[in-house]
């Protein structure tokens, strides 16, 4: 039984460009660099709204929140979840393996009992053999 490293590209009914926009975003989204990201552009939005040469955006600052809060949520939401479906899908596929292994190693252990305990016997019998001449 030949076993083989399952990664996250492996496995997953849908294939192609969505698997890997949707696995690269939840990559991506799900790191600390992405909250420094968001944190530079909100502080530098707030900035250049107040001290900038145009105000586009003035202080509750409602277009910042509809765009950070409100579209990038509901957008980010839905391709973390299919990422994270992508990687369930990889980590049972491994999960699966990692059992037949195991079940693969029992069988050889077992196996190596026998095989002990008959040479066991062999050799009590030899035993018992010098042991009468």
């Amino acid at each position: 039984m030949k076993h083989r490293l399952v990664h996250n590209n492996d496995v997953h009914p849908h294939s192609g460009f969505n698997k890997w926009l949707a696995l690269l975003i939840t990559n991506g989204v799900g790191n600390m660099w992405f909250f420094y990201f968001l944190m530079v552009f909100v502080g530098g939005w707030i900035l250049l709204s107040r001290l900038g040469p145009l105000s586009f955006d003035p202080y509750p600052f409602a277009l910042m929140l509809l765009i950070v809060g409100g579209i990038f949520q509901a957008l980010a939401m839905v391709a973390i979840m299919v990422g994270q479906n992508v990687q369930a899908a990889a980590s049972d596929a491994r999960a699966e393996t990692d059992h037949e292994t195991l079940e693969a190693i029992h069988t050889l252990a077992a196996q190596s009992v026998k095989i002990l305990e008959g040479q066991n016997k062999i050799l009590a019998l030899l035993q018992a053999q010098t042991n009468r001449s």
